[in-house]
C-alpha cells in the first residue's frame, strides 16, 4: 500500500462523531476535533488555549475537578458524566472517556454526546411516577413525597394534613356520557386540584375518581379544612366538556400528623375513613378523622 493511500490519523478524528479533546495540567484546551463543534457549537479555533471550565454547566464544575483530580493521580477514567453548555445555552450531556499521559503532561478524553437519551431516560422516569390520564404524581411517587414529608415534620416538629378526595357520583356521569367524557372530566379536576395548592404541596390521583393531597408545614389544622372548603368550591363550579355542562362535587376526609397517624400507611387509611364519613353523610361534605 502506497504512504499516500494510507488515512491518516487527522483524517480519522474529522470523520470521528465524539470529540476528541487534549486538555493542559492548567485544564486550557490544547486540541479539539471537528464534531467538538457538532456537539458544544464551538468551532476549534473558538477554544484552544481557553479554559474547560467556562464551559461546564456550574453545578457541575466542583465534581468534574474531583475526577480531574483523581485522574492526575493516575486513576482510569472510562466513565464519566457531567454537564456542559452549548454556545446556543442549551445543556448538553457528555459521557467522557479519559486519561492522563504522565510523559506528555496532557489529557486526552473522548466526548460521546448523551442528551437525548438522558431525555429519554427522563420522559421515562415521569411515565413510570405520574398517572398517564391526568399526569398528577402516581401512587407511588405520591407515597416517596408523604414519606419525605413526614420525615420532616418530625425533625421540624411541624404539623402535616392528608386529603383524601373521592368525586361524588362519577359513575353515574361515566355511565351516562361515557369513559371519554369521564376522562376529560378527571383531567379537569386534576387541573383543578393542582391550581388550589403551594408549589411545597402535592396532588396525586389514587386511582378511579379518588385523589390524594398533601399540605407540608401548615401552621393549623383549621389551614387544612380552609383548602378543603377551596378544594370543594372549585370542583363544584362546573365543567363545559365537547358542549356538555357537568356538575359534579367531592367528599373530603382530613387527617393530619402527629394527631391521628404516625405513619404513611396509617394516615392513607384515617384519612379515607374520613372521607366515607362525608359520602356517608350525603357527600359534598368535609369530615375530619376523629379517634
Amino acid at each position: 500500500m502506497k504512504s499516500n493511500d494510507l488515512v491518516h490519523l487527522s483524517d480519522v478524528l474529522e470523520l470521528m462523531l465524539d470529540a476528541v479533546c487534549v486538555v493542559d495540567r492548567e485544564g486550557n484546551f490544547v486540541f479539539v476535533s471537528a464534531a467538538f463543534e457538532r456537539i458544544f457549537g464551538y468551532a476549534p479555533s473558538e477554544v484552544i488555549g481557553q479554559p474547560m471550565d467556562i464551559m461546564i454547566l456550574p453545578e457541575d464544575v466542583e465534581k468534574t475537578h474531583q475526577v480531574v483530580e483523581n485522574l492526575l493521580e493516575g486513576e482510569l477514567k472510562p466513565r464519566f458524566e457531567n454537564r456542559w453548555v452549548h454556545k446556543s445555552g442549551r445543556v448538553v450531556h457528555v459521557l467522557w472517556s479519559a486519561r492522563w499521559s504522565e510523559k506528555h503532561q496532557y489529557r486526552i478524553a473522548v466526548a460521546h454526546d448523551i442528551t437525548e437519551r438522558k431525555k429519554m431516560e427522563a420522559r421515562l422516569e415521569r411515565m413510570a411516577r405520574h398517572d398517564p390520564l391526568t399526569d398528577l404524581p402516581n401512587r407511588s411517587l405520591f407515597l416517596d413525597r408523604l414519606q419525605t414529608g413526614l420525615s420532616r415534620a418530625r425533625r421540624e416538629s411541624s404539623i402535616l394534613s392528608l386529603l383524601f378526595i373521592d368525586l361524588d357520583c362519577f359513575k353515574e356521569i361515566n355511565d351516562q356520557y361515557g369513559h371519554g367524557i369521564g376522562d376529560q372530566l378527571l383531567q379537569a379536576v386534576a387541573k383543578r386540584l393542582a391550581g388550589s395548592i403551594r408549589d411545597s404541596d402535592s396532588a396525586a390521583r389514587q386511582g378511579g375518581d379518588e385523589f390524594l393531597i398533601l399540605l407540608n408545614n401548615i401552621a393549623a389544622f383549621e389551614d387544612a379544612y380552609n383548602v378543603a372548603c377551596k378544594i370543594c368550591r372549585d370542583i363544584g363550579k362546573g365543567y363545559l366538556i365537547d358542549g356538555i355542562e357537568l356538575k359534579i362535587t367531592a367528599s373530603i376526609g382530613i387527617a393530619h400528623y402527629p394527631d391521628h397517624a404516625n405513619d404513611v400507611l396509617t394516615l392513607i387509611q384515617r384519612a379515607d375513613h374520613a372521607m366515607y364519613q362525608a359520602k356517608n353523610a350525603g357527600g359534598n361534605q368535609i369530615s375530619e378523622f376523629a379517634l
